[in-house]
């Protein structure tokens, strides 16, 4: 018998990968890996079980289905959502809930996903608005013009901009992020710790944007976990950085630099809290080049007893 990593050697995205997988299992009771019960499966499904509940993700920002090719037939797919059911009832689990992945990792398979669970009965949590820049489209300026103006008097106030490697200036990176959430009332799920950690699965970069006198004004983080996609885990400024447009450099500086190391898109991560947009964040991305789009959660326990086909 195959094993699941031999049916779907390539992960769709790196949150469903092994290794991050086998990082975070201290965080469920047990992990399964489903697929059909047939010689050759097209689908399955990585995921964690706690408290008689199916989660994918279940430390991450999104999980999602594994699959062989991403122009499959909607049939296989509303049957393996459809079957989902079936294990669970069988199993004795309460409640299935999953978080698909934005569209930019895999468009056409995520619409018959999101196809499929709403006809198979799925309910659906209001989606995330989630956002993305295209790099190969980024000509080293913001198609906005007041953003523009902002980078502008960026450079005017001296801003430097740089990645560092030191483990406390890591810190200190982390340390303003986490300060900068605390005081827009946004939760920061992962310690330093858990950031550091993850950066033993795949290369995580740390950048800070400094005053001309040295004192940091911004921050990011971003996981070059993809090959074609960068993901920004977390990035923000302080009070003094606000002033300076040090957002404005960074989002420039960023931009340009993973375009140059030949990535084609960073996913900018959602700009919601429980599916209601944060209209300042999402203005942001979208001055800054970012296009928008929709990422979808959904959920399906024994006591829904309406099973579409």
């Amino acid at each position: 018998m195959k094993s699941f990593r031999q049916f779907f050697p390539r992960d769709p995205h790196p949150f469903v990968s092994r290794p991050f997988v086998e990082l975070n299992q201290k965080k469920v009771e047990r992990i399964v890996h489903l697929v059909e019960d047939k010689k050759k499966p097209g689908m399955g499904l990585v995921a964690g079980i706690r408290d008689g509940v199916i989660l994918s993700p279940f430390s991450a920002p999104f999980g999602g289905f594994h699959f062989k090719h991403e122009n499959m037939y909607a049939s296989e797919v509303d049957a393996f959502v459809n079957n989902l059911k079936v294990h669970m009832a069988t199993e004795g689990l309460q409640r299935i809930e999953l978080t698909l992945p934005p569209d930019i990792y895999h468009s056409s398979f995520n619409a018959k996903c999101v196809s499929s669970l709403l006809r198979s009965g799925y309910q659906s949590a209001l989606p995330d608005i989630s956002s993305w820049i295209d790099l190969e489209a980024f000509q080293g300026s913001f198609s906005h013009r007041n953003s523009r103006e902002y980078y502008k008097q960026a450079l005017r106030n001296g801003l430097v901009f740089e990645e560092v490697q030191e483990v406390e200036e890591r810190r200190e990176v982390y340390e303003l992020i986490s300060r900068n959430r605390a005081r827009f009332g946004r939760p920061i799920y992962m310690s330093f710790e858990d950031v550091m950690n993850a950066g033993a699965l795949w290369p995580t970069d740390f950048f800070k944007v400094s005053t001309s006198s040295g004192e940091t004004a911004a921050s990011g983080i971003f996981y070059r976990s993809h090959p074609e996609i960068v993901y920004a885990l977390f990035w923000g400024d302080n009070e003094l950085g606000r002033p300076l447009r040090a957002m404005d450099f960074l989002a420039f500086n960023l931009w340009s630099h993973y375009k140059e190391l030949g990535f084609a898109k960073l996913d900018l991560g959602i700009s919601c809290e429980s599916g209601i947009p944060n209209d300042g964040l999402l203005r942001f991305k979208e001055s800054h080049n970012g296009t928008s789009s929709l990422r979808y959660s959904f959920h399906w326990s024994n006591t829904d007893t309406d099973v579409r086909h």
